[in-house]
């Protein structure tokens, strides 16, 4: 039995009895009129995940659910060779009151332990256990390598869309020949949405021309435990001087770690032409400092910065 399995909530029931255990798991309760679910979400956890990991993930998964009521199958590989090669479940349901009475809504979990080298298996029990004529999403955290990411071929090229998170995989993550690349979302890129926001309401008061226009380089100092947030913005910031006419290839990107807490910071060099654009946010007390002059005379702005929640980047990522 897979040590993130006996970690994880829910009733243990044969593997063929999943439906039979649901039925019993709402009898005599109103939820029976509240299962209108709106997606399936696969919850994969690699061989990289520990007990602890699983549990605050699933947690994320939960408040997820209690926007987006839906089936979810969490995968659990069982990793010692010694271990009985055998398949084992668990169900367990929630049910979230919402702003008034009648706003209740009702999610189902389905726990899977497998052994490692069973995909067939394993993709054919998944099937069986997803809800019919719903969409397929699925989660892929901190797999170990591509080779075995690759494996789940079913889910990769079914699901609507294929997560992961580029601060908990492997740094070839991003040169994975992923089936269907349009499908993929890295959840450090969608934690930085309202950063992101921020950030493109500021600039777009300029043209860009004037963004462009002297441009050197582009500076990003980040706590490192954000490497790959920063990773992540600085990427979208090439994007958009690209889209502004720049010829990115000629200008110097420089990520750099800082020690302040909350720190984040952007600052755009036009060298000597007295030219600036700089943002400046500390994650911690959700608070951004913006200044720019790009020759038309210096403005400043203050605004919010904060990373999506979890379970807010997990619906961002799904759905956007």
């Amino acid at each position: 039995m897979s040590a993130i399995f006996k970690a994880l909530p829910g009733l243990e029931v044969p593997v063929g009895g999943i439906s039979d255990g649901f039925n019993q798991l709402w009898s005599n309760t109103d939820a029976q009129d509240l299962r209108a679910m709106q997606l399936n979400l696969v919850v994969h956890f690699g061989l990289n995940s520990t007990p602890g990991d699983a549990e605050v993930q699933f947690r994320h998964t939960v408040e997820f659910a209690q926007r987006y009521p839906c089936r979810v199958v969490v995968l659990c590989p069982e990793r010692d060779p010694a271990a009985p090669r055998a398949f084992q479940a668990k169900i367990y349901g929630e049910c979230f009151l919402g702003q008034s009475g009648k706003d209740t809504r009702c999610c189902e979990f389905v726990m899977l332990s497998y052994p490692v080298g069973t995909h067939d298996f394993l993709q054919n029990q998944v099937s069986i256990c997803l809800s019919t004529d719903l969409p397929l999403y699925y989660w892929a955290h901190r797999f170990s390598s591509n080779n075995r990411l690759a494996a789940y071929d079913y889910l990769l090229t079914k699901s609507r869309r294929v997560l992961f998170d580029s601060a908990v995989v492997p740094p070839d993550a991003f040169t994975f020949p992923w089936p269907n690349p349009a499908a993929v979302r890295d959840l450090a890129y969608t934690r930085t949405r309202v950063l992101r926001q921020t950030i493109g309401q500021f600039l777009s008061r300029y043209a860009p021309a004037d963004i462009v226009a002297g441009l050197r380089g582009v500076s990003l100092q980040h706590r490192a435990d954000l490497a790959s947030e920063a990773a992540a913005l600085l990427l979208w910031l090439k994007k958009g001087l690209a889209r502004c006419g720049a010829h990115v290839e000629d200008l110097n990107f420089a990520p750099a770690t800082c020690e302040t807490d909350g720190c984040f910071r952007i600052s755009y060099d036009y060298g000597e032409t007295g030219k600036k654009f700089e943002w400046s946010a500390d994650l911690e007390r959700n608070h951004a400092e913006f200044a720019g002059d790009l020759g038309h005379g210096r403005t400043t702005l203050v605004a919010g910065a904060r990373l999506l929640a979890p379970g807010e980047a997990l619906g961002e990522a799904m759905f956007f």
